[in-house]
C-alpha cells in the first residue's frame, strides 16, 4: 500500500467519524424537547398530550393553589426564562400575580400567547375549545411538527367527546340537584346536569349580608349538596352545609389537585366522583 493510499484511507476513516458525530449531536439537539411554561396545569395537560415527544410543559402556578392569588417564585421565573413561549389562559392577562413579573422582563414579553378559548376548561366543551386552540399556538411555535400536533388535537377532541358522554351516563343522579356553590364551580356543576341555587366566592372577599343571603336562597331551593373550590374556598363552605344539613364536597378547577388526578381526564372524573360519594356519604 502507497503512502498515499494509506493517507487516503486514513482521511475516509477521519471524515466518516466526523459526520457520524455530527449526525449524533444533530439528533441529540432533534430529542430535546422545546420547553413550554404553561399558566396553569390545565394548559400544561394539553401541551403534554398534544407535544409529547417533542415538548415539555411546565406549569408556573401549582396545582391546589389559586392562579389569581399566587405570587411567582425564583423556580418560576427562570421557567419563563428558559422557555420558548409562555401560554397563558385569557383570565391569566389581568392578574399582577403573573402579569408584573413578566412585564418587568422585556425579554419575556414576546413569549407570551393567549388562548383564545374562554371559559372554564374542566366543562368538556371549553376543553375542546381549548385543545384546538393550543394546537394552533404550538403549531406556530414548531412549525414542523404542525400537522401532527393538528392531528393529536383531533384525536384528544374524540376522546374529550368519549369521557363526557361516560360521566354524563355515570352522573345522571345529579341532574336536577339543587346544589350549593363556590361560583368557580358553577360552569361544571351546570354541566353534570346540578341546579346552582346559591353560590358565593372566597369568603374574605364577601361580606356577611351577601353570605346570609346566599344562605337563606340555599335553604329555600332545598340544597342538598354544598360544593367548594379547592383553590378558593378550599373547604369553607361545610358551615353552610352543616346549617343546611346537605351533603358537602370539594372539588378541583385544575388537574394534579388531588392526589392522582394530573390529567384533566381523571381530575374530571374524581370531581363525578367526589360528588356522588358525598351525596352517598350523607345518605339524604
Amino acid at each position: 500500500m502507497t503512502r498515499l493510499s494509506h493517507a487516503l484511507r486514513h482521511l475516509v476513516f477521519a471524515c466518516l467519524c466526523f459526520a457520524l458525530l455530527t449526525a449524533s449531536a444533530l439528533a441529540q439537539t432533534q430529542a430535546t424537547p422545546i420547553v413550554i411554561a404553561a399558566g396553569t396545569t390545565l394548559v400544561a395537560d394539553i401541551v403534554g398530550d398534544l407535544g409529547r415527544g417533542f415538548l415539555t410543559a411546565a406549569p408556573i402556578v401549582p396545582a391546589a393553589s389559586c392562579p389569581g392569588h399566587t405570587d411567582l417564585r425564583a423556580s418560576d421565573m427562570r421557567t419563563l426564562a428558559n422557555a420558548k413561549a409562555i401560554i397563558l389562559h385569557d383570565w391569566q392577562t389581568h392578574f399582577d400575580s403573573v402579569m408584573g413579573p413578566i412585564r418587568n422582563d422585556p425579554a419575556l414579553i414576546p413569549k407570551v400567547r393567549v388562548v383564545a378559548a374562554p371559559g372554564n376548561w374542566m366543562v368538556p366543551d371549553r376543553q375542546k375549545a381549548a385543545t384546538l386552540a393550543v394546537a394552533g399556538i404550538l403549531a406556530a411555535i414548531d412549525p414542523p411538527h404542525a400537522a401532527l400536533y393538528g392531528e393529536r388535537a383531533k384525536a384528544r377532541v374524540a376522546e374529550v367527546d368519549g369521557i363526557a358522554a361516560a360521566l354524563s351516563v355515570k352522573a345522571k343522579t345529579l341532574a336536577g340537584l339543587p346544589v350549593m356553590a363556590d361560583c368557580q364551580q358553577e360552569p361544571f356543576l351546570q354541566w353534570l346536569g346540578c341546579d346552582v341555587a346559591a353560590q358565593y366566592g372566597r369568603f374574605e372577599e364577601s361580606g356577611p349580608q351577601q353570605l346570609a343571603q346566599a344562605v337563606a336562597k340555599a335553604r329555600n331551593a332545598h340544597v342538598r349538596l354544598v360544593v367548594d373550590n379547592l383553590q378558593s374556598s378550599g373547604g369553607s363552605g361545610k358551615t353552610f352545609a352543616e346549617e343546611l344539613d346537605a351533603a358537602f364536597v370539594v372539588l378541583s378547577n385544575f388537574p394534579g389537585g388531588f392526589p392522582n388526578t394530573p390529567t384533566w381526564a381523571e381530575a374530571v372524573a374524581a370531581n363525578t366522583d367526589r360528588c356522588l360519594a358525598a351525596l352517598k356519604r350523607h345518605g339524604k
